[in-house]
């Protein structure tokens, strides 16, 4: 393994030859001399500045296009296919902060080399580089092999963060039952960051998609490398999709729980209003300026009407009781335990003569 390091930039510039194995530090200009003529090269580019990127002019006659598109806004995944180059944008997990963000990771795939240029260190390709250095088998094939496997390694850090997402989801089925009201920001949290992912994931799957059926890139083990990372990021994609959906059955949890509750109070305020309406209807009826009311001139009528008040107000309790407008919650049932027992039962013997006729 070679490793330049540019000294008056700070970009790191590390070359990869297939027939050494050797670690040094050495001038961008001796990478042509220093790296074997034969064979397969990989060159990894990270660039703070674009006169960083002058390297990469100096030392590889790709397509002036191409090379302005790296300095370029970021690009959505994409390809364009030269005459004797191919050159495929794709977008690697980042984060900014404590956000989950992506990177443009700029390829430039020809016979026996492939140099990948980007911005910041990216966790998949620093994985496949220790990796091509113990096991050689992996870039048999040459350069398309290896853009296969960082394909694929690409796709494997999203499906990663997209199982992570899968578990932060279901911690959230409890807090929305309960209706508690920090679920909805890490509801918008979660939705703004799977957007951020799947909306690079599904056209690097469009452009994976796409190489395969270019006869440039031949090989089996290219080809089954480039289907793995394909159906990776089909996955990851699916997976997207079915994330987003329950994170708004989650948000409608949320809703439903606090409709729920509000109208709970509702009803309960509404009984007690009408509860209290005819004692209410009682007291003023007593507390009016007339003479003659029954019981009223007596010294034990504010008894009475004390005791027909609260027979009145047990009376209309005991009937809101009835028709269940209050009363003590029935409790969740547990319905897993019946599942299993269906799960582990023997299948039928009729259904299974049945699908044999």
């Amino acid at each position: 393994m070679l490793a330049i390091e540019s000294g008056d930039t700070g970009s790191v510039m590390r070359a990869l030859g297939k027939d050494s194995l050797k670690k040094e530090k050495m001038r961008p200009v001796e990478v042509d001399s220093a790296t074997p003529s034969e064979g397969l090269r990989w060159v990894d580019l990270i660039w703070e500045k674009p006169s960083d990127l002058k390297v990469l002019s100096d030392l590889f006659p790709f397509d002036r296009a191409a090379k302005e598109d790296i300095v370029d806004i970021e690009q959505l995944p994409k390809f364009d296919e030269y005459d004797d180059h191919l050159f495929v944008v794709l977008h690697a997990l980042t984060h900014d902060g404590d956000r989950i963000d992506t990177v443009e990771i700029d390829c430039f795939v020809t016979d026996g080399l492939l140099v990948t240029v980007h911005r910041t260190g990216v966790v998949a390709i620093d994985w496949l580089w220790e990796n091509v250095q113990k096991y050689p088998h992996l870039t048999d094939e040459g350069s398309n092999e290896l853009f296969g496997h960082l394909a694929e390694a690409i796709g494997r850090r999203y499906l990663e963060v997209a199982a992570e997402f899968e578990r932060r989801v279901d911690l959230l089925a409890e807090p929305a039952l309960a209706g508690e009201v920090q679920v909805v920001g890490e509801i918008q949290q979660l939705r703004r960051e799977e957007s951020t992912i799947r909306s690079m994931l599904r056209p690097q799957r469009y452009v994976i998609s796409e190489l395969l059926r270019m006869d440039r890139l031949d090989g089996a083990d290219a080809r089954r490398q480039l289907t793995d990372a394909y159906d990776v990021h089909n996955q990851v994609v699916e997976a997207l999709m079915s994330i987003r959906s329950l994170l708004t059955d989650a948000l409608d949890t949320y809703r439903g729980s606090v409709a729920e509750r509000q109208a709970r109070v509702s009803t309960l305020l509404t009984v007690y209003s009408a509860i209290v309406l005819p004692m209410t209807l009682i007291a003023g009826w007593y507390g009016m300026n007339t003479e003659n009311l029954p019981a009223a001139a007596q010294p034990w009528g504010w008894i009475v009407v004390t005791v027909v008040m609260g027979l009145v107000g047990l009376a209309s309790w005991l009937a809101f009781v009835r028709v269940g407008l209050v009363g003590r919650r029935r409790p969740v049932r547990d319905l897993g335990s019946a599942m299993t027992r269906v799960a582990k039962a023997p299948l039928r013997r009729s259904v299974m003569l049945e699908n044999h006729r």
